[in-house]
Formats: structure tokens, C-alpha cells, sequence
């Protein structure tokens, strides 16, 4: 048996649910650069997460918690080049749903955009509910739980019979000190 996988494959790798995908790429209709980062929703639906214009480029991807990204820019006619500039995408994006159009990168004119080493990152340890370290604990039975229940209920009644006998000159302070707005 053998697995088969598309020639145009970018990235293969385990897939951490709450791990984002970073992407730049260029919108061909509105013809600028845009920096998204987003969480994969379905992973066994595919889904373009570019706009659909025959002009649309994917620049880079990265499944880097902290990915870095090096833009150089287009030498303009008459002037110096603009110094190369490195985004933390992490930073400069936060995580958005897979179809926002994402930030813009800039407004400059660019060469190219180079994927640059990730920062460090170390994944937080997950805890477990039976790992976690109770203080004060109190056993509450379904009794107790059901007496809980019938005293908020009737509390809230007899707290809606005060207010609805309330007048405009009600909102001067109550008993408590504080000022009632209605």
C-alpha cells in the first residue's frame, strides 16, 4: 500500500490544532501584500485560504509558533532602497478565522520576502484536571445543590416584586449606600 501526496505540497507535518499557520501572499485584485495567521478548522477539508484572483501569489508559509519573515524592497527610481525589514509575524498579526484577508504588510513597493529562522518557543506544559492542586475543597451533595438552586430562584422573585414597586424617587441611595439607576 502506498500513500500518495500532491506534488505541490508546501508543508507535512503533525497536526497541533492549536498550532497557527502564518502565510504572506499577495492579493492580485487589490495588488498589495497581506500577512494572515490563522487556526486549521477542518483538517479534512481543504480550503484556500488566498483570495481566488489569477494574480494571487502564496510568498511564504510557516507552521512556526514564532515565524520571522525578511522583506526587501524595490529600488525606486532616483532613490536609495529602503532598508530590508524583519517582521515577527507572531507580533505583527493576531490569530484570525482561516478566510479574513489578514494585515497589510506594507504599503512600499517589494522585491522579495525571505522565511527567516522562528524565534525560540517552548510550549507551555498542559496540566491535567486530575494533576491540579485543590485548596479548600468542600464536598457539596445534590441536596444542598438543589436548596442552592430553589433559594436563587426565590430570592430573584422577591427582589422583581421591590423593583416593580419602585418609583423615580427610589433613586436617591438605598440602605446599602449605592445609587439605584432605575
Amino acid at each position: 500500500m502506498t500513500t500518495h501526496f500532491d506534488d505541490d505540497m508546501i508543508v507535512m507535518e503533525k497536526w497541533i490544532p492549536k498550532k497557527p499557520v502564518s502565510a504572506i501572499y499577495f492579493d492580485g485584485e487589490k495588488e498589495k501584500y497581506f500577512v494572515k495567521r490563522f487556526l486549521i478548522e477542518n483538517e479534512n477539508k481543504e480550503e484556500l485560504f488566498i483570495t481566488e484572483d489569477p494574480k494571487s501569489q502564496l510568498e511564504i508559509v510557516s507552521t512556526n509558533w514564532k515565524p520571522m519573515a525578511n522583506v526587501i524592497f524595490a529600488k525606486e527610481r532616483g532613490k536609495d532602497r529602503k532598508d530590508d525589514l524583519e517582521v515577527n509575524l507572531e507580533e505583527f498579526i493576531t490569530v484570525k478565522g482561516i478566510s479574513a484577508l489578514g494585515n497589510q504588510l506594507t504599503k512600499e513597493k517589494i522585491k522579495t520576502i525571505d522565511l527567516l529562522d522562528p524565534l525560540p518557543y517552548e510550549a507551555p506544559e498542559e496540566i491535567h484536571a486530575e494533576d491540579l492542586e485543590v485548596v479548600d475543597e468542600v464536598e457539596v451533595s445534590e441536596e444542598e445543590t438543589i436548596e442552592n438552586k430553589n433559594s436563587s430562584k426565590a430570592e430573584k422573585k422577591t427582589k422583581g416584586k421591590k423593583e416593580s414597586k419602585s418609583t423615580d424617587s427610589d433613586s436617591e441611595d438605598e440602605d446599602d449606600g449605592q445609587p439605584r439607576l432605575f
